[in-house]
């Protein structure tokens, strides 16, 4: 453990006071906390310079759309269970690879444009990226069989 280097710091018992801390230990000497005096504060005087107006947002507010305010409004990826869909059927029933290239498809778009919300937005992009991985497993699996790459 580092200890703080040795000075003036508050001291433990009296918070009007400073202590002197030799690097090590407390010392005996201590002196008053010096007072800050805050400078008067200045007078300013607003006046509007155009006209007044105020701009409402159609529709909800921001903080009500964002799931990190509380919305109770959650939307699941589509995309992603589609892509989840047809890596399932990949992996079951792919003689030319369709479904593979389907569920390659549609796990890029669960990635890139999601459509969810909130935690819903994470889940569905984790659930395309493992329907993407899946999709591209029995993709390369289809590839070797017919082009007997391996």
């Amino acid at each position: 453990m580092t200890l703080p280097a040795a000075g003036w710091f508050p001291d433990p018992r009296d918070t009007a006071r400073l202590r002197w801390w030799d690097g090590h230990a407390w010392g005996e000497t201590t002196r008053v906390l010096p007072r800050v005096v805050p400078e008067p504060a200045l007078q300013a005087l607003a006046v509007s310079s155009g006209p007044a107006f105020s701009v409402e947002a159609v529709g909800r507010p921001t903080e009500v759309q964002s799931w990190a305010y509380g919305s109770t409004e959650r939307r699941f990826c589509v995309f992603a269970v589609v892509a989840v869909l047809f890596a399932v059927v990949s992996l079951v029933l792919n003689p030319w690879g369709a479904s593979s290239l389907l569920a390659v498809v549609a796990g890029v778009v669960a990635l890139l444009r999601p459509g969810a919300t909130g935690a819903w937005r994470v889940v569905g992009q984790s659930v395309g990226t493992s329907a993407l991985v899946l999709a591209v497993a029995t993709g390369v699996v289809v590839l070797n069989t017919h082009l007997h790459l391996f």
